[in-house]
């Protein structure tokens, strides 16, 4: 898979750049302390604190995600591309299903599960540790096009109605019954968790309230480029949006928080129960950490033109391959042995292996300069020939799904 193509070929603004990339190192963070069982021997406040923060990282991708459409895709569907627009979009989609077939594969070869739950899965029908990330995304960007079209025809107030309209639902979709039992077994439970939420069978959020996310996104994507812009009406006007999506934000988390017992929220943040039932404090306090995240990172590397976030950007051009083979990697790591810091110095090493591998994969995909050396060329030459015979028949599949306009 190679780098993300449609942000090269945009101008690129470096503080959501940077902020998606951070996001993404803390959530492989996350699964590698999980996976090694950090937390089982880690406690007390600063863990949960620590359990906290990380667990913003999911809401601040997906976020950034719908900003990406805004700042990217929507000028693109504005000036009448949006049939390649749509090929783009669903060959990411396409991309994001084989890496997390791939993903599914590797677990059960792992032994993390049986032959008959892989297809389960592998029919998106199933649950799987870390990697339902990717899954997430694939319907994501199956879907960006309607949600575009959305924005161009009724404008941003049809999106910022779906992006309030789902977390106010919440008690509604709670109350949902559970889908009825096939053969006695409820294999409908967990597809119907991760669709639209109702239980936390999968670790949410789920694909509706997801896709609230990615709208909210795009309010913010709108937000960031007139705050950018070269007209102080409009850099006005981009503060507002971005000022008032935050005092809401901020506002719907102090209103929902647990007063009572103020920690008991950060508690239920930290363990993922709130994210597993899709309750709505959940996204609200991610999206306000990604706006001040990003207002920050804004101000930083564009305004100011700070450059000490840039070791971290390949990441966010790498997300679909670090979030694929990274999991891939822990799911293949041998089994624990007892080791010295309850498991901390064997997560920290796995998860520099991970950033590692990423590091190297867009440094294959990179061009080669002339003054590479002979060995080097021949290497990165060899694998970019790789990875586009690969991604031919799935410019294809999708070539026949979207065609080219007359």
């Amino acid at each position: 898979m190679p780098p993300n193509p449609s942000r090269s070929s945009a101008a690129r603004i470096n503080g959501v750049d940077v902020t998606r990339s951070l996001a993404i190192m803390l959530a492989m963070l996350s699964h590698t302390l999980i996976q090694f069982d950090v937390f089982e021997a880690w406690h007390g406040p600063t863990a949960t604190f620590t359990r906290f923060a990380i667990q913003t990282a999911p809401v601040t991708f997906i976020c950034l995600f719908g900003a990406m459409l805004e700042i990217v895709y929507a000028p693109r569907f504005a000036a009448g591309g949006a049939e390649a627009a749509t090929r783009q979009l669903w060959t990411r989609a396409l991309q994001c299903y084989l890496l997390y077939a791939l993903t599914v594969i590797a677990l059960h070869v792992s032994g993390g599960q049986s032959l008959g739950y892989t297809i389960r899965c592998l029919l998106m029908l199933g649950v799987t540790p870390y990697a339902d990330i990717l899954k997430f995304y694939a319907l994501a960007l199956l879907a960006a096009p309607l949600l575009l079209r959305m924005r161009l025809r009724h404008g941003l107030g049809a999106v910022l109605l779906f992006a309030v309209a789902v977390p106010a639902a919440h008690p509604l979709l709670a109350q949902l019954p559970e889908p009825p039992l096939l053969f006695g077994r409820d294999y409908f439970l967990k597809p119907a968790s991760f669709l639209y939420g109702g239980t936390s069978e999968a670790g949410g959020p789920s694909v509706l309230h997801g896709l609230a996310l990615v709208a909210a996104g795009m309010i913010l994507g709108r937000g960031v480029r007139l705050l950018l812009s070269a007209e102080a009406a409009e850099r006005r006007r981009g503060g507002l949006v971005l000022g008032l999506m935050l005092a809401t934000t901020a506002g719907a988390s102090a209103a929902m928080w647990n007063w009572q017992a103020p920690y008991e929220t950060v508690v239920a943040i930290a363990d993922m129960s709130l994210r597993n039932d899709n309750h709505p404090i959940y996204a609200a306090i991610g999206l306000t950490a990604t706006l001040l995240e990003v207002l920050l990172a804004v101000l930083l590397f564009d305004r100011l033109g700070r450059r000490w976030g840039k070791p971290v950007l390949f990441l966010g051009r790498t997300s679909l391959f670090t979030f694929s083979f990274g999991n891939i990697l822990l799911y293949l790591a041998p089994e624990r042995l007892p080791a010295l810091g309850g498991g901390l110095p064997l997560a920290l090493v796995f998860f520099a292996i991970m950033l590692g591998q990423s590091w190297l994969f867009l440094r294959l995909m990179t061009p080669v300069s002339p003054e590479a050396s002979r060995v080097w060329t021949r290497i990165a030459t060899g694998f970019q020939r790789l990875v586009r015979g690969m991604q031919r028949p799935v410019d294809r599949t999708v070539s026949r799904l979207v065609p080219a306009s007359a």
